[in-house]
Formats: structure tokens, sequence, C-alpha cells
């Protein structure tokens, strides 16, 4: 029996004698960062600073307060530790981006500052497989009853679009990994953030391994932050699945690409596919269109010949409205008054019908079809 939880016992009863453990199995190990994201976890983050502090191989620990306004920082500071504060809470996975761009460790090892039943052998557990080179990323598991949207929801959608991996825990706050791989990670901003690594180390073929630490001890999280978290995690399985975008956040249209009535049922379909991938849709036209058909589109901007000279600042003001930047951004138009803003979104396409001025700066397509490989 080797790095499960059955070893944990074992080890919990040389953490109270004072037994150097990390010395005992791997006294050559060197360079593990510790980081703690910690908002307002005063009543907590003292015993699990403590208790890091005996594993000799943690070089290093940094404490990201992410805005808290309780003691967190100062009870830290006072550890002796590293602290760097974000000037609000910014979510977890920017706590987890700090530590990452801070840490100088090859071995960064992140844990919940408000494990309450830490102890150094549980630490050691989720370590050591990485020191020992048997893995490269390691996540742990625990005893604690798991919550129905994980055992119902996201263990099951895990297995449908990852089937041969198979997880215990797919979103756990304590895991570790190498540097050079958590640097390459793109990082979710709040709570999608544990899966979303988990996610990019099953891309890049990591050898991952799960390790029992027994019982964990957490405080309870109200109904409805419990509700937006599991929310935050699915969606992100989705995007890292490709089955909703990522990147790009919104398409736009002109009616030349859109409103032709020979193509009108596929162009339905077609529309259907962006909106279950979470694109916002806008469409520039100066036709009539029926409400059915509206209800396709998020946005439908008036385009006549006069303010068509102006497509560039139009589409510039409502983006800014919507909180959308330009490499977010797809282009499916035929028409003229997007030569300017064409090359600088991350995607532009026309049709060959297309004024010669876009068509320099945009990719040919023969159907609308032929933008879906491009979505990400």
């Amino acid at each position: 029996m080797d790095d499960d939880g059955t070893r944990v016992p074992f080890l919990e009863i040389l953490d109270n004698v004072g037994y150097t453990i990390s010395s005992f199995f791997c006294p050559k190990a060197s360079g593990v960062s510790l980081i703690i994201p910690a908002y307002n976890e005063e009543k907590t983050i003292k015993n699990v600073i403590e208790k890091a502090k005996k594993v000799s191989v943690i070089s290093e620990i940094i404490v990201v307060n992410d805005g808290s306004k309780d003691k967190t920082a100062r009870i830290s500071e006072e550890c002796g530790v590293e602290v760097i504060s974000h000037h609000k809470n910014l979510g977890k996975g920017e706590a987890i981006r700090t530590g990452i761009t801070n840490a100088n460790g090859d071995i960064l090892l992140f844990l919940d500052a408000d494990w309450e039943n830490i102890s150094v052998g549980k630490i050691w557990a989720i370590i050591k497989p990485i020191l020992k080179n048997r893995a490269d990323f390691v996540k742990a598991t625990f005893t604690r009853s798991r919550g129905r949207v994980t055992e119902f929801a996201i263990k099951p959608m895990m297995k449908v679009l990852y089937p041969k991996m198979n997880f215990e825990q797919p979103i756990s706050g304590q895991f570790a990994g190498k540097k050079k791989f958590l640097e390459s990670v793109k990082i979710e901003s709040k709570w999608g953030i544990d899966i979303a690594i988990l996610l990019d180390a099953i891309k890049e073929d990591q050898r991952i391994v799960e390790v029992g630490v027994g019982e964990i001890i957490h405080k309870k999280n109200p109904d409805e932050i419990a509700a937006e978290m599991s929310r935050q995690v699915m969606e992100t399985i989705l995007k890292r699945s490709g089955m909703i975008c990522d990147k790009h956040r919104a398409i736009i249209f002109s009616e030349k690409t859109i409103l032709s009535p020979i193509f009108e049922d596929k162009a339905r379909r077609f529309l259907e596919i962006l909106r279950s991938k979470k694109i916002k849709i806008i469409l520039l036209s100066s036709e009539e269109i029926n409400e059915e058909y509206k209800k396709c589109f998020d946005v439908i901007l008036p385009n006549d010949k006069e303010s068509m000279k102006k497509n560039s600042k139009i589409v510039k003001s409502i983006l800014k409205k919507e909180g959308i930047t330009l490499e977010n951004v797809v282009l499916i138009v035929n028409s003229e008054g997007f030569e300017e803003i064409a090359p600088d979104v991350d995607l532009s396409f026309c049709f060959k019908s297309a004024p010669e001025k876009l068509k320099e700066s945009s990719t040919l397509i023969s159907s609308l079809s032929d933008v879906l490989m491009y979505l990400k």
C-alpha cells in the first residue's frame, strides 16, 4: 500500500511525537512552495501555516490574502510567512494565479486555508508522489461526504466527456503540481479553477495521481454559495471540453451573411449552435426582420447606408457596453464599413462577394458552418 489514505494515520502518529517525516522519507527533496489562498480565514489560517512549517521540504509559504476583511493577513504575517494581499476579493482563481506568479519552487502545493484537521502527514501524502517522481500532478481525496451536485452532475459529466479518466473527487482545493505546468494553465477567475487545472493536466498528459488524506473538515458554505460554485464548475467543464466557447464571447453579423431567405432554416440552426456555446449574437442590418427571427439575436442594430460608414464605431460602442474586447470577437460580414475593425478582432470571415478591402483582412468561407471549426 503506497500513497493512499491508509498511511495517513501512521504519519499522524509520527507528527505527534515531533518526527520530521519529510527528512525520513525524502531527505534530498527541496524546492516546494506552498500557496494558501485565503479569504476571511482568521480562525484556521494559523493552524494550517503551523502544520505546513513542520514539513521540511516546503521551502516557502505564501498566503494570498484575497481581500479579507478580518485578521487573516495580520495573523499570517505574525506567523512569519510571505503575505500577498489583493486590494479586494478577486476570487480563488485570481488568488491561485498570484501564488503561481510569485512562487519560487519547482513544485507548487495548494492547501485550503480553512482545513481544520490538517496534519503534517496529510500534507506529506499530497506532495510525496511528485517528490518520488511517481506523478506530475496530485489531487487529494477525502472521506467527507460529497455534495449531490458532485455525485449526480459533475462526476457523470466528467465520465461522459472524459470516459478514460475516473476521479473519486474531481474538485479538490488540495493539490500539487510542477510550476512549469501550472504557469501554462489558463486560469479561471473564480470557483472553476480547481477543475480547470485538472482538465488542463489531462490535456497535457500529466501523470495524475489521487491520494487519500482521510477526513477533511471544512467550514460549510451557505446553499446559495454552494449552488454558484457548482454552476461555475460545470460551466468550466463545458468550456474546457469545447462544448461552450471560452475565448469567443461575441459574434457579429451583417445582413448579407445571415438573412438570406433561401438559407433561413440553416441559418437558424447555426444560430442555435452559437447560442448553445454561450456566444452573444449581434446583427447589424438595414433589412426588416420578422419577429420570430429577431429572437435568434441578442442585439440588433440599424445599418442603413449612412450608418454603414460608422460600422466600426457602432461595433466598438456596443462591445464596450457588453464588457467585451475586440480580441474576444468573431466578425462574419460581407458589406462595406467593417474594413477598419476586421484586422482588430480575433477572427474575421467573409464570402467571395465581399468588398476587396474586407477580403484582405478576412478568411474566405463558402458556408456559415465553416466558422464552427475556428470557435474556441
